[in-house]
């Protein structure tokens, strides 16, 4: 059907990634709090640890990943911008009305496997979370604005084997009277193209469902996907796959015929 490979052998740009953590204060995360909280939940040692509470690096599993307070809250038109698709936080907007400051959070270029990267991207961001007077966490890239609480809960299930894709990739749904279309904003991240099922009669709740095991088996297994293919989550299924213009994604997308 197409190509795979564990994902030790990931296949990825291996970008910068980029997020923030949402606040209600003006103040910054103390250090030795953070370091503590990633000890505890995560097991993860801290090294050459430089800087101050307001602006500091580390390195985490040699991965390098710097954290800057700004005392400034996030632009209104920013948030705006990516509330829109926040089905998740209906209430966004209202409730980051009065946020005071933000911390920019960034895991430089390093090694080659992404998902391992991300996940420590998630752990680094739920020790902020727990560790100051925080509101949520805006990914822009990604079109993602998630609560704190559902963040935590979402990246508790995170395992070797369950990878919390919706605090990484932004799942979208349309309904229109053509059907029912569904679309991924974030596998570019990986190294991946998005993918897209236009127009389908299966149910939204089916759509999401199917995308997401989807997306988790490409990101699992390195999955390589070509035009004129098919894929299922189960032996028997067979989804075609074609290669063309995206509908709700710039560029090139695979469309699943679901």
């Amino acid at each position: 059907m197409f190509s795979k490979n564990k994902r030790e052998e990931l296949d990825s740009r291996s970008n910068l990634i980029l997020g923030m953590v949402l606040l209600q204060d003006e103040e910054s995360v103390e250090i030795e709090d953070f370091k503590k909280d990633q000890k505890m939940y995560f097991h993860n040692s801290i090294s050459d640890l430089s800087g101050e509470s307001g602006s500091f690096a580390f390195r985490i599993a040699n991965e390098l990943v710097a954290v800057g307070h700004m005392p400034m809250p996030v632009p209104r038109g920013d948030l705006e911008g990516t509330a829109k698709y926040a089905y998740n936080w209906k209430t966004a907007l209202e409730d980051l009305k009065g946020h005071k400051s933000h911390l920019f959070v960034t895991i430089m270029s390093g090694g080659v496997d992404q998902v391992k990267r991300f996940k420590i991207f998630t752990q680094v961001l739920c020790s902020l979370l727990r560790t100051t007077n925080s509101i949520g966490i805006y990914k822009g890239s990604q079109s993602l604005l998630i609560p704190k609480d559902a963040y935590l809960s979402i990246a508790g299930k995170m395992t070797d084997d369950h990878l919390p894709l919706y605090l990484w990739i932004y799942f979208g749904y349309r309904m229109t009277e053509q059907g029912n279309s569904g679309y991924t904003y974030g596998l570019r991240e990986f190294g991946k193209s998005e993918m897209e099922i236009i127009d389908s009669t299966r149910t939204i709740g089916e759509i999401e469902e199917f995308l997401f095991n989807i997306a988790h088996y490409v990101l699992d297994y390195n999955v390589i996907f070509k035009d004129g293919q098919t894929c299922g989550v189960s032996a028997d299924e067979r989804i075609a796959i074609s290669y063309s213009k995206g509908n709700f994604v710039g560029g090139e997308t695979f469309k699943l015929a679901y």
